[in-house]
Order: C-alpha cells, then structure tokens, then sequence
C-alpha cells in the first residue's frame, strides 16, 4: 500500500518503486526496439499508439479500481458496446450530441451498478456474476444493431466523429480523446492517493477484514468501483463509436481480454490491494505498441496476442518468484 511505500528508508523506496514500476521501463525498451528494427516506426506511429491508448485506455482504468478491490468484471467489453449503441440512438433520436454522451454514461452507470449489485448484496462471485451480465448486455448489443451494426443518421454522422477527430490548435498531438484521457488518469491518480475512497479501495482488496473493523463499509466501497467501472466503459463507448461513426456487434469483443492483459502487465495485482494509475498507462501502452508495430511489420494479428500472451506470463512468473522470494 502506498503508506507502506512511504514509510520506508530512501534506499529500499527506490528498489520498491523500481518494482512496481518496471512497466515503465519495458514501454521504453519496447519503443527503442521498435524504432530500430520496425520500417517506418516514427513520430506518426507514437501518434497513433498514443490515440489508440486514449480509445482502449478508459477500460483498463474502470477495471482497475475493480482489481484493485479484490474483484474481477469480465462485462467491460459488452457494457462499452451497450453505452455505444444508446449513445447512437439517442443521437439519431435528438441530435444532440451532448445529450447522447449522457444518456450513455448514465447506462454506464446503471450496468456497473447491476454488476456491483450482483456481487455486493446478492453475494455471487464476481468472475460468475459479470460473466452473466456480460451475456446480458451481449444479448442487448445484438438486439439493437440491425445486421451487426448502427450507424448514426447521414445528418448526424460527422457531429459523431467530432469527437475522434477534433484537435486543439490543429496539433496531432493534442486530440479530444488524448487530453480527455490524460485528465481523467490525472484526476484517478489524485483520487486514489489523496482521499478516503482511493485509501478504501486499497483497503479492501488488501485486508477487507481490518478495513471492516476500521470502520469501512467495504460492500459500498465495491460497488462503486464496479459503478465507476460502467461509466469508464461507457466513455469508452463513446470515443470508439466516435472513432468508427458508428456500433458493430461485435465492438465490445476482447476487449475485456485486452483490459485485464493490460492492467496485469501494467502492474496492477490480481489479488487486488495494489496498482496505480502508471500501471494502467504503462500497460495499455504496452499492448499498443506491441500491436502497432507487428501491424506494422505485415504480420497477423495472432501474432500481437502471442507476444502479449507471452509477456503477461514472464510477467505473471516473476510475480509469483518475486512473492515467494519475499515470503
């Protein structure tokens, strides 16, 4: 826990930190390596791997605080998908853009709340419970897009993209979806260092029974990481519908693969009480660059998910050696 972290001598808080923070050195080997022996690999390729990360990081981020509880959510993908196609036909409905991003958000809210719900007051396990729901909004996803997919009206398309596309100061570095991203990674980072809920969250998926007796309600603290988790999908939802000016079927597939990939090798722990907001950055950026670079070497996408499956299990290896050296 961070208070732990701070209380050590110097010399053994920069061994700690260098720890928790490997990940950040294995983005920085990864983008040398790259620059060296992918063709091509520029400034314009860390542009899309940056904006690609912006779309797929909010997902690791709302599943985050739910590992860093103890807790699993297997739903993220197909509650993305759910938000997207409300976002979409509350646009088509309105044409009102801001009205469609917070009627999605508040479905955000609503299937993290079924989520947290199930596994908070009815008590059901969260990987058995989410995988239920993740059915469910699977269910609704196919039910609401005709032939596999929805787009927005032929008036309203461009008023989607906005989103994806819109620059500040015509700079490619400084699109809608980065700055909103990195400003919302700020403010979590703020959150859980500096006030009782993100000290809770810590607490509870590092010793539930003291933080009970401390005083905690931890069933509450739990439902609303998974609550913050719907909204953070929802998010999601809206920059890749923006992205794509529309909602495929099959939008919300793997993405909760990618999210708990990025979060474990980003450095957030599955048996929860531990994480940080530069895990999730390091390990979303992991995955992209991995991606963007076999893609751009013409190689299968099969390819990307054996080297990230590969790396998630030498990561997962030294854990483990690492756990049982300090045991």
């Amino acid at each position: 826990m961070k208070d732990q972290v701070t209380a050590l001598p110097a010399k053994k808080r920069v061994k700690r930190l260098i720890s928790d923070y490997n990940s950040v050195a294995i983005v920085l080997i990864l983008l040398i390596i790259a620059s060296f022996v992918v063709d091509g690999f520029n400034g314009k390729s860390i542009n899309t791997i940056l904006i690609q990360a912006s779309l797929y990081g909010f997902i690791a981020l709302g599943l985050s605080l739910v590992m860093i509880t103890g807790n699993i959510d297997l739903s993220v993908g197909y509650q993305l998908c759910t938000a997207a196609i409300l976002c979409v036909l509350v646009l088509n409905a309105t044409g009102s853009m801001i009205l469609a991003a917070v009627v999605a958000l508040l479905i955000g809210a609503l299937t993290g709340s079924i989520n947290g719900w199930v596994v908070t007051k009815i008590g059901v396990n969260p990987l058995i419970a989410t995988i239920a729901t993740n059915y469910i909004y699977k269910g609704f996803s196919y039910y609401f897009t005709e032939n596999g997919a929805l787009s927005p009206l032929k008036e309203y398309k461009d008023t989607l993209k906005g989103i994806a596309k819109a620059q500040l100061f015509d700079s490619k570095w400084l699109t809608v979806t980065i700055i909103i991203f990195v400003v919302v990674l700020a403010l979590m980072y703020i959150i859980l260092y500096k006030t009782r809920f993100g000290n809770a969250l810590y607490i509870s998926g590092d010793n539930a029974e003291a933080g009970a007796f401390a005083g905690i309600n931890i069933n509450n603290v739990n439902f609303l990481a998974f609550l913050l988790c719907g909204v953070f999908c929802a998010a999601a939802g809206i920059l890749f519908a923006s992205d794509s000016a529309g909602v495929t079927y099959t939008m919300g597939e793997g993405k909760d693969v990618f999210a708990i990939s990025a979060c474990v090798i980003g450095g957030i722990k599955m048996i929860g009480g531990k994480g940080t907001m530069v895990n999730v950055l390091s390990g979303v950026l992991i995955m992209r660059i991995i991606s963007k670079a076999l893609d751009m070497m013409l190689l299968p996408q099969q390819w990307s998910n054996f080297v990230s499956g590969a790396l998630l299990i030498v990561i997962l290896l030294v854990d483990a050696l690492s756990s049982r050296k300090k045991a």
